[in-house]
């Protein structure tokens, strides 16, 4: 993750566009939490917004299970894009995230997740129209990693996510 001590590129600024990449790679056997297991997210510094992050990219077991995209303008957070996790078992992926951190109005979002091996498109979600910033945050910063809930420990096992030439450039 990147924290206050980071190079100012690192850190995201309002009106400013940044695009993130790297690559990740889940076990096939991978198991998610029933309640979550996030291995992304955008997350403010400052104000009293940032126990809330903008945006999160979580795994979810279910039937089947799903790989979400969360968003939260403010407090509250919910699943604005998600797809099958299958296709992303096993396999390395490549992640494009650009954002351009702005109020409503200003901000925008994209990101496209692709096969590292046949360039097939597994996820794709963009809004040119979303709020990006979070009130009197002094920066924004992405983390990679699992992050999960163990409510329902019972179900999961150790697990590890494959991580590989990240990014972090100022358009």
């Amino acid at each position: 993750k990147t924290y206050d001590q980071s190079p100012d590129s690192l850190l995201a600024i309002e009106n400013e566009k940044i695009e993130y990449r790297w690559k990740f790679k889940l076990d096939s056997a991978f198991q998610s939490s029933a309640s979550f297991t996030h291995i992304h997210q955008i997350k403010a510094v400052g104000g009293p917004e940032e126990s809330m992050p903008l945006i999160t990219l979580t795994t979810r077991k279910g039937n089947p299970d799903k790989l979400q995209l969360r968003y939260a303008d403010t407090l509250v957070q919910s699943t604005i894009h998600q797809a099958d996790l299958s296709p992303f078992k096993g396999e390395w992926v490549g992640v494009e995230e650009t954002i351009l951190y702005g109020e409503v109005g200003t901000g925008e979002y994209t990101i496209l997740i692709t096969s590292i091996t046949g360039g097939d498109t597994l996820f794709y979600y963009s809004n040119n129209s979303l709020r990006t910033w979070k009130t009197n945050a002094s920066f924004l910063r992405p983390k990679w990693g699992v992050y999960r809930s163990l409510n329902d420990s019972v179900n999961l096992r150790d697990e590890s996510v494959l991580f590989a030439d990240f990014s972090i450039k100022e358009l």
